[in-house]
């Protein structure tokens, strides 16, 4: 069986990748490509597909 030995990046809710902070409460979700980290009061927003590669 396949591993996947790259870790995802952790995005927060504008798409933008972050580095987790101490003491703070975050809520985790896997989606496609990328960890989705909501703190209190944050919401998903649109987000990209990081698994799809598009044509430049």
């Amino acid at each position: 069986m396949p591993t996947n030995q790259t870790p995802y990046p952790i995005i927060d809710y504008l798409g933008r990748p972050i580095q987790l902070q101490l003491f703070v409460t975050y809520r985790l979700r896997v989606k496609n490509g990328y960890i989705l980290a909501l703190r209190r009061n944050q919401h998903q927003q649109a987000l990209p597909n990081l698994l799809v590669k598009h044509a430049s």
